[in-house]
């Protein structure tokens, strides 16, 4: 005969600590923290003396519950915050009495902030230099930014950063990004939500030779400020998205022969140039400069009348012959 025992957990206290581990990470650490850090002995010294990393995320939160918070668990634990996510702009303020305070976080591995305070961010930027683990960087800033090539020029200077996804608001007068002559920024993966004009992308591009992924969400072209060519070199690029996109198609032209020749990824809407809408166009400058082209995401908005819904079913259709269905590419399209 043969005998067996099974051990049934019933108290969460009775988790091996690996699980407690995997738990207390996806639970806010500071909610987490004040709950059981005094409940008994073992789960003190989870949470105050262990030397994992962990995630502060602060979005809703009043004032006081924030300053004790502030004091009594993050702070203290500044060397062990791997991520840092303040969602609340006036929260920043609160968290950064100092700009200098940030460099104290130097396990500091992605920041996510969303400020209105030009000042600051620009002081606080400064002080990410100092953080040898930074690679990943997110920026909300609401308000007007004067100079917004200085944040630009600064957050190229960050020596560790992988990813950066920016949402920005310009004035429209900041004058032209310098080229870089030989600083170089090791992004790989860049985000732009906010507005970016093309004539100036040559530049941008010049410090961040090493992108892999490169989104734009609102890039548009000036009618009496064409750019005629890039000296900029993308060899790494594989995926390129242009959403919300107002250049003509001549102009994506002379993006696709300067950096698309490893693109594998390509997510595109456009408005309004019917040039766009040219199934003859496209072929031609895929297979001249996308050879390695796998995922090609293409949507375009314009507005039609009676006499011109004719033709542009006639465009669309131009989408359905065998180059299309090789690549097994389909295009639907609705009338409104």
């Amino acid at each position: 005969m043969f005998s067996s025992t099974r051990t049934f957990i019933t108290r969460f206290e009775d988790l091996p600590n690996e699980i407690i581990y995997e738990i207390f990470d996806i639970l806010d650490f500071c909610s987490t923290y004040e709950i059981f850090s005094n409940l008994n002995r073992r789960f003190h010294q989870i949470l105050v003396l262990s030397t994992l990393s962990i995630k502060i995320d602060i979005s809703l939160i009043s004032k006081p519950t924030f300053r004790r918070h502030y004091k009594q668990i993050i702070m203290p634990n500044k060397h062990r915050i791997n991520l840092l996510h303040l969602s609340n702009p006036f929260i920043v303020d609160l968290f950064f009495p100092s700009s200098q305070i940030i460099s104290k976080f130097r396990r500091l591995e992605t920041l996510i902030i969303d400020t209105t305070t030009t000042t600051k961010l620009a002081n606080l930027l400064k002080q990410l230099t100092k953080l040898p683990n930074l690679s990943s960087l997110t920026i909300i800033h609401r308000n007007c930014l004067y100079n917004i090539n200085d944040l630009y020029l600064q957050i190229f200077r960050l020596p560790a950063l992988k990813y950066c996804k920016l949402l920005l608001s310009e004035n429209s007068n900041y004058g032209s990004l310098p080229m870089s002559v030989s600083e170089t920024s090791p992004i790989e993966h860049l985000v732009i939500k906010n507005k970016f004009c093309l004539n100036e992308l040559n530049a941008l591009l010049s410090y961040v030779p090493k992108l892999r992924y490169l989104a734009l969400n609102h890039l548009y072209s000036l009618p009496d400020e064409q750019t005629k060519s890039f000296s900029s070199s993308l060899n790494d690029l594989t995926h390129f998205s242009m959403r919300n996109s107002r250049i003509l198609f001549n102009e994506l032209e002379l993006l696709a022969k300067h950096f698309f020749h490893r693109l594998q990824i390509f997510h595109i809407s456009t408005y309004f140039d019917v040039s766009f809408l040219n199934a003859n166009h496209w072929e031609r400058l895929i297979l001249s400069y996308m050879p390695n082209l796998i995922v090609f995401d293409f949507m375009h908005t314009n507005s039609l009348n009676d006499t011109t819904q004719l033709k542009y079913e006639n465009l669309i259709q131009q989408f359905q012959s065998s180059f299309w269905f090789e690549r097994q590419w389909f295009f639907t399209y609705t009338f409104y």
